[in-house]
């Protein structure tokens, strides 16, 4: 069918559909709840944090896995470093902010709270 013939042409005949439908959705609207399941990525994960000395660091850099204590943590190019107390090296104490994602914990910030500690 061509609209052309009517006198009407194409654009105002789809301006005249969305302007009533959309009139009429308006009216109707009700505030809608929304139910979204936790780790469906609506939601901002739970963040958290723990301090401890670190006990092992990647070779070459400072992105990879580190062990804190008894955990292990992921460093990553967007994870903040703080080292205003001292640098972030093999027995130095730190606090750690961060999130689990699936099965590791990704450090979001490290603030270095001192330098090395001697172990005895």
């Amino acid at each position: 069918m061509n609209s052309r013939k009517c006198g009407v042409s194409t654009a105002a005949l789809f301006a005249a559909v969305l302007f009533c439908t959309g009139t009429a959705q308006a009216e109707e609207q009700k505030p809608q709840q929304h139910y979204h399941q936790p780790g469906q990525g609506y939601e901002r994960e739970p963040e958290y944090n723990f301090s401890g000395l670190i006990k092992r660091m990647p070779e070459k850099g400072l992105v990879g896995v580190w062990a804190v204590d008894d955990r292990l943590i992921v460093v990553t190019p967007m994870t903040a470093l703080k080292e205003e107390k001292g640098k972030a090296a093999v027995g130095a104490e730190i606090a750690v902010r961060g999130m689990l994602r699936g099965i590791e914990f990704v450090a979001l910030e490290i603030e270095v709270k001192g330098g090395k500690v001697d172990e005895k």
